[in-house]
């Protein structure tokens, strides 16, 4: 016989993720524009050049991406149960790099190795552009089946989110490119990529708002054993 103890609601992870990505980097910056260390208009990662807030900026990325990382274990569980398939693969992959990259942004600032933190955050931006076009496509099959009555406005809110992304990608790299002015517009689309990327995993909550992590206990000839596992309510175990 298997009992469960507890459950966890994985959606919860997504707003822990949004408001750890949303707070931390405003007390970065606060901290940072009190001490002078950055102007009105800077860079995300001039967060992570001066101590105190290099603490905190690194401190916060670790973790956001940490949670963008393992997020993706549970997306790839209910997409490849449900399509099947290498593109939930590919999206969960997609998402790990990226939440790899954040990680590394924070780890590797760039007053230490530039390339490095370059990659870190083509990772991070370049791992969820990917993810984003195809959770997109498949999510809304699923929504269409699950939630219709609000399958089509959050399809039409993750791809307005997508279609911002990929402007401010361009426009950012035209910036890089000193064809639109860095200062402030590099800055302000950097910020809005961000901010962007957080809100637009934040909507994957209502795919996940049935799915949980669980611990249980599996009874047999009178004798105990803990077990843990995921799944859907109801949760079997």
């Amino acid at each position: 016989m298997k009992t469960i103890i507890h459950s966890y609601a994985v959606y919860r992870l997504f707003d822990f993720f949004m408001v750890a990505g949303t707070l931390g980097l405003g007390i970065c910056y606060a901290i940072a524009r009190y001490l002078g260390h950055v102007s009105t208009f800077c860079d995300i990662s001039s967060l992570v050049v001066e101590l105190p807030e290099r603490i905190i900026f690194r401190m916060n990325f670790s973790l956001v991406g940490s949670l963008l990382a393992a997020m993706a274990f549970p997306m790839h569980s209910m997409l490849s149960e449900k399509v099947g398939g290498c593109w939930p693969a590919v999206a969960a992959t997609s998402q790990c790099l990226s939440g790899l990259g954040v990680i590394l942004v924070g780890a590797c600032g760039p007053t230490e190795i530039i390339a490095v933190h370059l990659l870190a955050a083509v990772l991070g931006f370049g791992g969820s552009a990917i993810a984003q076009i195809i959770y997109n496509v498949i999510l809304y099959g699923q929504d269409k089946a699950n939630i219709p009555d609000s399958a089509k406005k959050i399809c039409a809110i993750r791809s307005v989110l997508s279609v911002v992304f990929f402007i401010c990608a361009i426009c950012l790299g035209l910036c890089e490119a000193n064809i639109i002015p860095e200062e402030p517009y590099g800055h302000i689309f950097e910020w809005s990529l961000w901010f962007n990327l957080l809100f637009w995993y934040w909507t994957m909550k209502f795919d996940l708002k049935d799915f949980y992590v669980g611990s249980g206990m599996d009874t047999l000839d009178g004798e105990t054993t803990p077990i843990q596992t995921a799944g859907h309510v109801p949760l079997l175990l």
